[in-house]
């Protein structure tokens, strides 16, 4: 017998892709299914709000899944009082019979003479296959609507999840918009690389602190770079050597000692110059130095252009010169390019805005994000390209984040039967 999930056992039940005709338990009572009920995604039976006639009495409930009918022992469901409700259960096969509590027979449904075989080995074909994208030898039958449509979905669950995790930061920081904000942006500014000391930069130096010095970039530097332990006692370097000199009084003022960073902690490894976390932590400083409250300008940002206007940053002239302290660059450093600025723009900004809007149940926000989001070009990474081997590479992020979403959570994880595009593909001919 093919591998089979219960996955795919879900599925058939779900959408009713097996033989109906002459319908019975393993114990030969009639079956006549009224309504299959609803997926459920949390704990207890897999199906609620079922209804169906078991000779001429109806039944309302549940319907649990297994493959072999004795997984309602080994998942221990006949001592947990969630599956008391269960009117029917569906399995593969019924190698053992199940009883309830009180003795009478769980009637059964056994699927593998009702199944659809060829149904099963074009499941069988996508799950196994050995491309990274599995249906991309069928991809382009499938129709342009259905196609665009799951991109458009995954791209709502990618943004969606980032939105849960401000919220849960948010939560952390007890409500402080601005705050979180700060460190939102703070990890972004890290990227993938640098991501994490970012942030315990950022959590190590409160934006109430950062604010104060908000007229003075050269102060936000001594205070970034002296957490982020960049800052040395003895160098020719004037300017690191000012630094210094800044962060050990403000140090003393506000007891940072005790948080500072390794510097080990930073990565340069194998990173292009332009991404050095010297130079990011300037940038962030930059930033900081525009405005004293930034979620409170971003949320009145009304259009892209006014978006991407407030990340054209411009750093202080030593970091027009130097990629890291104390080795001056052969040119002229440029400033943060546009491919970068995106990228914090949609893993942070985007969210943020959506989150907000939730939270306030003010949807406005929710729809302005995903316009920037549309307006924001079309991201350029290893995903995309292999899409775009397909004939699918996004016109624009909106699109580029569905497609990373739908590679990353539906295709590396053969989910197939959750996408809309796998469900096309495996929809039986006649029904």
């Amino acid at each position: 017998m093919p591998t089979l999930t219960e996955s795919f056992l879900h599925y058939l039940w779900q959408f009713q892709y097996f033989n109906k005709k002459e319908l019975v338990t393993t114990s030969g009572e009639a079956i006549t299914i009224l309504n299959p009920g609803i997926l459920n995604a949390d704990a207890g039976p897999d199906f609620s709000q079922v209804k169906i006639k078991i000779d001429q009495i109806e039944w309302a409930g549940n319907v649990e899944v297994h493959i072999q009918s004795s997984g309602w022992y080994e998942h221990k469901h006949d001592t947990d009082a969630a599956y008391e409700n269960v009117v029917l259960h569906v399995v593969w096969e019924e190698n053992k019979p199940v009883f309830r509590k009180d003795g009478t027979r769980l009637p059964t449904l056994q699927l593998k003479e009702r199944a659809d075989k060829g149904l099963l080995k074009s499941y069988q074909g996508l799950v196994n296959a050995t491309a990274v994208i599995p249906c991309q030898s069928v991809f382009t039958s499938v129709d342009e609507f259905t196609r665009h449509s799951m991109i458009d979905k995954a791209a709502m669950i990618r943004i969606e999840a980032k939105s849960k995790q401000v919220i849960r930061l948010l939560k952390t920081n007890q409500g402080d918009w601005e705050e979180t904000t700060y460190q939102l942006l703070a990890a972004g500014f890290g990227f993938k690389v640098n991501k994490e000391p970012f942030m315990q930069l950022s959590r190590s130096l409160p934006y109430k602190l950062i604010r104060k010095h908000q007229n003075n970039m050269e102060q936000i530097e001594a205070l970034l770079f002296g957490q982020a332990g960049f800052l040395i006692s003895k160098s020719k370097d004037e300017y690191l050597t000012r630094l210094y000199q800044e962060f050990s009084f403000l140090s003393k003022k506000y007891n940072l000692t005790q948080t500072q960073l390794n510097p080990s902690q930073w990565k340069f490894l194998r990173l292009r110059r332009s991404n050095f976390p010297s130079l990011r932590i300037a940038q962030f400083a930059a930033l900081l130095s525009t405005r004293e409250n930034i979620f409170s300008a971003l949320i009145e940002v009304q259009s892209y252009k006014e978006l991407e206007a407030m990340f054209r940053i411009q750093t202080s002239a030593y970091w027009k010169q130097h990629y890291r302290f104390a080795k001056p660059a052969t040119g002229i450093v440029p400033e943060m390019g546009t491919e970068s600025r995106d990228v914090i723009l949609i893993n942070t900004i985007i969210p943020l805005l959506i989150a907000y809007g939730q939270l306030h149940d003010d949807w406005n926000y929710v729809d302005k994000a995903v316009q920037f989001l549309q307006q924001i070009p079309a991201e350029k990474n290893k995903i995309i390209r292999i899409w775009k081997q397909l004939g699918c590479a996004g016109l624009h992020a909106f699109e580029t984040q569905g497609l990373i979403e739908l590679y990353t959570n539906f295709c590396q994880r053969r989910a197939c039967l959750n996408c809309t595009i796998g469900s096309a593909i495996l929809k039986p001919v006649t029904e």
